[in-house]
């Protein structure tokens, strides 16, 4: 993911370009409480900043490990470490 970190703020078109996964994809891990945006600006425009870019790498990084969405979810709300989630998960 190619993001300058400088800037508070990045809007979902930014941030599915820099991070190659779909606005869509970004707006189905906010409904599923895997993404929330950082902020939501009075006119619905989701806003991201730094920790949801980092979450969004990590959730990233679990998916090509082969986790699911729900597994990924559970690593993210127990912080659980990613290698005790892939020894339970069946290659």
């Amino acid at each position: 993911m190619k993001v300058k970190l400088v800037d508070e703020r990045f809007s979902i078109s930014q941030v599915a370009k820099a991070s190659g996964v779909s606005a869509r994809m970004l707006r189905h891990y906010d409904a599923i409480g895997l993404l929330p945006p950082g902020s939501v600006s009075s006119n619905g425009y989701r806003w991201y900043g730094r920790a949801e870019l980092l979450r969004l790498q990590r959730i990233m990084m679990l998916r090509r490990l082969g986790l699911g969405l729900a597994e990924i979810g559970e690593v993210l709300r127990s912080q659980t470490v990613e290698a005790a989630a892939l020894r339970g998960h069946p290659a």
